[in-house]
């Protein structure tokens, strides 16, 4: 008799040895912190299995009967599973776990991209008030200049309009000075040479050889020495102006929204995450489910700019492009809906006119 058990005996092979020691982690995890009740008959299988492996008791029906009875736990606790349970649980030497090392990584990244949208999100609001005003002042400055030339140079009025523009021209100089120090930032510390074109500069030399020509006075050559100072001022003045607006154009239209979405989408991976963490469904699977995530909310915060106007959106008509992006980098698949619904509008008209083609070139065919 001894003898026939040793012939059924089966060696166990490594795989399955590590599936009798997951299906005792199974059921431990089910008696404590499981929320679904444990079957008796399957948590007797699951600890018969351990003692008969210890035994050397295993035979092919054994087998056959486990890998079943185990088929049916895992069923029982799904979605948990072992692949979770490992994550989330910390190792013999207390190393932090898989899962608490993606929420270091996560809320430590989440903070730098706040850091980074802040800053960038001041450096635009101070660059664009900078820019709005200084144009401002440069109208303003023309208008009091104007003002003044239609004055008596004596009168009691000329005195004030003086006043007041050498006022506005005061701070149109340092709104200019703040403007090129704003500038230099995406310059990387450079500043525009601001050259005289050829021509305007041949005009300037051949005034000048003709005041030498005629032996002007002082005044005169110090008048064309001025004339030349402003016109580099003022070509220096509007590099500054149509620089600084070209940046803005682009950190409103792509580096904004990138970073908006980017945060939404980090958000959601930080809620989702501790979701998953609760119900110890955090896999592998789902660290690669989140990188991804975020590079999908960062493009859907800047498709926002590139393609849908917000003022279309009734439901969202107002909210500002950034909190859009914002959303959308949070729930990039609201973003596939609405791209989907433009997709199949743009295939119906498609098809409306095709088929509007279609019968006119059979109407006069029969014609």
């Amino acid at each position: 008799m001894l003898n026939k058990k040793q012939t059924n005996t089966i060696e166990v092979s490594s795989d399955i040895a590590q599936v009798i020691q997951d299906g005792q982690q199974l059921v431990a995890y089910m008696a404590k912190d499981g929320q679904v009740s444990l079957d008796p008959d399957l948590a007797q299988v699951m600890i018969d299995a351990k003692y008969k492996l210890q035994k050397k008791q295993w035979n092919a029906q054994d087998e056959a009967h486990f890998l079943h009875s185990y088929d049916q736990l895992a069923k029982a606790v799904a979605p948990v599973s072992m692949e979770s349970i490992r994550a989330i649980s910390r190792s013999d030497n207390d190393k932090p776990s898989q899962a608490e090392k993606a929420v270091a990584w996560y809320r430590r990244y989440t903070l730098v991209a706040l850091i980074c949208l802040l800053f960038v999100q001041v450096y635009y609001l101070f660059g664009h008030a900078l820019a709005h005003d200084l144009k401002d002042l440069y109208e303003s400055r023309n208008e009091w200049h104007l003002k003044l030339d239609s004055e008596e140079p004596n009168s009691k009025e000329f005195k004030q309009i003086q006043s007041k523009y050498e006022e506005v021209g005061q701070r149109l100089d340092a709104n200019y000075n703040l403007l090129k120090v704003w500038n230099r930032i995406w310059l990387m510390g450079f500043s525009f040479g601001s050259e005289i074109p050829p021509y305007s500069q041949e005009k300037l030399n051949v005034e000048l050889r003709r005041l030498e020509r005629a032996q002007a006075d002082a005044n005169a050559l110090d008048n064309l020495n001025l004339a030349q100072t402003r016109l580099t001022a003022r070509l220096q003045l509007f590099e500054n102006m149509l620089f600084a607006q070209s940046v803005l154009e682009v950190l409103q239209g792509y580096v904004l929204p990138l970073l908006y979405g980017l945060l939404g989408a980090f958000i959601f991976v930080l809620r989702d995450l501790l979701r998953e963490i609760r119900a110890i469904t955090f896999t592998t699977d789902s660290e690669i489910r989140y990188r991804l995530r975020l590079t999908l909310g960062a493009l859907g915060g800047m498709i926002i700019g590139w393609f849908l106007n917000p003022q279309e959106l009734s439901g969202l008509a107002s909210l500002s492009p950034m909190a859009m992006a914002f959303l959308m980098g949070y729930n990039v698949d609201v973003l596939f809906a609405i791209m989907d619904q433009i997709i199949d509008k743009l295939r119906g008209a498609m098809a409306a006119n095709d088929g509007s083609k279609g019968k006119s070139t059979q109407g006069s065919g029969n014609g």
